[in-house]
């Protein structure tokens, strides 16, 4: 098991702002691939708890992920696992790992009501910047495609102002965006609605 604090700034982006910053820190560079396979149940009990649990699918790699909201960022809780992700399939505690499970029982979700509710598939770019980690992201999910800027960092104060000043240069105002997941769920609830 691997955790981790994460702490990252992100900034949606027109298509037209994704391909200037593109043309600036990404040129020549190739993206690559990784589909992200969102789990909670069917009442959202995780994004109740502004909480997230995903596969991650990158070559041939699966990681199981759980973000839970920490003092600043997120707490990751991540995990190699073997689950063989497909759309609507239930998963059993035996699944998840057992520190998943413990943080899971702390929030009161029943594990044994997770489903695979969607799939979000982003081209990824990334680069070290003053030396935290800018990437840019384009997602496809529910027939909807958008575009993303992160900065992953250290540091929150000093990565806030490098994050703006990368901003300030191409005339973005700094506007946080929902995460992926919330933007997936938001999008999938739109759909049923409909």
């Amino acid at each position: 098991m691997a955790t981790n604090n994460e702490i990252e700034f992100k900034q949606l982006l027109s298509q037209s702002q994704y391909q200037s910053i593109y043309n600036k820190y990404f040129p020549e560079m190739q993206p690559f691939s990784q589909t992200n396979y969102y789990i909670d149940t069917e009442q959202f009990d995780l994004r109740s708890h502004k909480s997230a649990l995903r596969i991650r699918v990158k070559d041939d790699y699966y990681e199981m992920t759980l973000k839970v909201p920490a003092e600043v960022g997120l707490m990751e809780y991540n995990f190699e696992t073997h689950v063989i992700p497909e759309l609507n399939k239930e998963l059993v505690a035996n699944d998840l790992p057992l520190e998943i499970t413990e943080q899971l029982n702390k929030m009161n979700v029943d594990v044994n009501q997770l489903v695979i509710l969607g799939a979000l598939t982003t081209s990824r770019l990334e680069k070290e910047v003053q030396g935290n980690l800018l990437v840019l992201d384009k997602s496809d999910y529910l027939n909807y495609q958008d575009y993303e800027l992160e900065y992953e960092v250290e540091d929150y104060d000093d990565g806030l102002i490098q994050f703006k000043m990368i901003l300030e240069a191409f005339d973005i105002k700094h506007e946080t965006p929902e995460n992926k997941v919330q933007r997936f769920f938001n999008r999938k609830s739109n759909l049923n609605n409909n």
